[in-house]
């Protein structure tokens, strides 16, 4: 009986334990001067609600890049133009990425690839323009293009509140929404 009692604990323990230590699944974030929680997501007059004025705030404004767009990038090669001599060139690799930045379309001098390493890492049909801009650097030039009869997105609206609190913290709106915290 007593051996029944421990392995009960025991299991009590492991399951207080887990709770306890386990990442949460929640997102909800604290307010730092007052513990009350927001979430990624809320508005700024949400936030405002629940943890009071920020000290300071911040506005800005970054350019949507929510735009089709066509990288290019002139990767250099060397040639042998005969038995004793190299020549130096370059190869123009191009990858057009639709609106939400998935990669659409990829050439090498003209010709169209669905995969290449010619970045010194893979690059593919699908990637998103970070995971581009990391295999192969910045781009030599970007074009952005607009269909017919489609207007420039807005730029974005940055609002950053600023709490002096012992850490401090940032909030990063983008738009009025809650996008970040640092």
């Amino acid at each position: 009986m007593m051996s029944l009692k421990k392995l009960m604990l025991a299991e009590i323990a492991v399951i207080l334990f887990s709770c306890l230590c386990a990442p949460s699944i929640s997102f909800a974030l604290l307010c730092p001067t007052n513990f009350k929680q927001f979430d990624l997501g809320s508005n700024m007059d949400d936030v405002i609600k629940q943890c009071g004025k920020p000290d300071s705030q911040k506005e800005s404004k970054k350019e949507n890049n929510n735009v089709p767009q066509e990288w290019s990038y002139f990767i250099p090669q060397t040639v042998a133009t005969n038995t004793a001599n190299q020549a130096q060139g370059t190869l123009k690799t191009t990858v057009n990425f639709d609106k939400e930045g998935n990669a659409i379309n990829i050439s090498v001098n003209g010709i169209g690839v669905g995969a290449s390493t010619i970045c010194g890492k893979s690059i593919q049909l699908g990637d998103q323009r970070d995971a581009v801009q990391t295999a192969c650097g910045k781009p030599a030039s970007i074009s952005k293009q607009l269909p017919p009869g489609e207007t420039a997105p807005a730029d974005i609206k940055i609002t950053e509140f600023i709490y002096n609190t012992n850490p401090p913290l940032h909030m990063i709106f983008e738009n009025g929404k809650l996008t970040e915290t640092k």
